[in-house]
């Protein structure tokens, strides 16, 4: 199946809204703002929710074209692993070499333990904050492949009736077992991303729109406030345009430019661009200048390591899989 240009304008806008996030409400949490809080972009934060809807989507549509388990596993490995063991190292440099009292550089242990993606897990420090939600894709994909090893990843209808059920009784209930491993506060956006595929790929009917407005009512169970939901209106409505080929007024070249490069300026934008925002404001008063100057750094960082470094590795690992694939079914004929 082709590449959807329409899931990286989508990419673009998440990865817009977290970097708009971190910049401002983010950096004055943490560091203090000179301008006025009105101008704060509160909203961005939730960029990560529109992140795991498109997983959602692109993970299950992975395991629809009759491929491997094994096959799956290792274009995942390709995908996130090494371009994350980039990203981390030239965090983890940056940090040491730029002696911020604010930002301490972790030791070289705390490093290794990232490497795993799945520090988190295990309570050991993040490299940089925003490698938290990397322990849920993780998870997300590791039920989808046993889902599919046990030949029931078909039965969509039947998984969002018993995900949701326990995502709600979860949240009244705090279940002793699994929540973590299960994804219960983050999965309604997976299976709606699911869901917006059986729509979009397999004809879904009334029951997909159904079990859709039940992912919208979790995630207002889960997270009950005014913006929350203002934010999963806005998710849900992007998908629904997407789905039925109405999203073509965003495609504008600058979004799908951040969608093609969203992997690494989400890894690499949070600690490195508030290093530079605190060495800039020390020369520059105009604050949204400096936040100007950090953003467009960060995406000149983000595009040299996809076009010189991910998607050339990306392209060697998956052509070298394909290969010996090719060869061991050649022998096993």
């Amino acid at each position: 199946m082709s590449r959807l240009k329409e899931l990286d304008v989508l990419r673009g806008i998440a990865a817009l809204n977290v970097v708009l996030f971190h910049y401002t409400t983010k950096f004055r949490l943490n560091f203090g703002h000179r301008y006025s809080s009105i101008y704060d972009w509160d909203y961005g934060q939730y960029g990560v929710e529109l992140f795991f809807m498109i997983s959602g989507f692109v993970i299950f549509m992975s395991l629809q074209t009759g491929t491997t388990l094994e096959s799956f596993a290792f274009k995942r490995f390709s995908r996130l692993y090494p371009t994350y063991w980039v990203c981390i190292l030239i965090t983890f440099v940056v940090i040491a070499l730029a002696g911020d009292p604010l930002l301490e550089p972790q030791s070289v242990s705390i490093l290794l333990w990232n490497m795993t993606m799945v520090q988190g897990a295990f309570n050991i420090p993040n490299i940089d904050g925003v490698y938290w939600s990397l322990i849920p894709e993780l998870l997300f994909y590791l039920m989808l492949g046993c889902l599919y090893l046990l030949k029931v990843l078909s039965y969509t209808r039947a998984l969002a009736v018993v995900w949701l059920s326990l995502m709600i009784l979860n949240t009244f209930y705090g279940l002793p077992l699994g929540a973590y491993i299960l994804n219960l506060q983050y999965g309604m956006f997976f299976m709606a991303g699911i869901l917006f595929y059986k729509l979009k790929f397999e004809q879904g009917d009334w029951r997909e729109h159904l079990l859709i407005g039940a992912c919208f009512l979790t995630a207002m169970v889960v997270y009950p406030s005014v913006r929350f939901f203002y934010v999963c209106l806005v998710s849900f409505s992007l998908f629904y345009l997407f789905v039925y080929n109405r999203i073509t007024f965003l495609s504008w070249k600058p979004f799908l430019f951040l969608g093609y490069i969203s992997y690494p300026l989400y890894l690499l934008h949070q600690n490195i661009g508030f290093i530079l925002i605190r060495k800039l404001s020390l020369y520059l008063s105009s604050e949204a200048a400096v936040i100007l100057i950090a953003i467009v750094s960060m995406i000149l960082l983000a595009w040299i390591v996809t076009r010189f470094i991910e998607k050339p590795v990306l392209h060697f690992l998956r052509n070298l899989h394909f290969s010996r694939s090719r060869i061991s079914g050649y022998f096993l004929k």
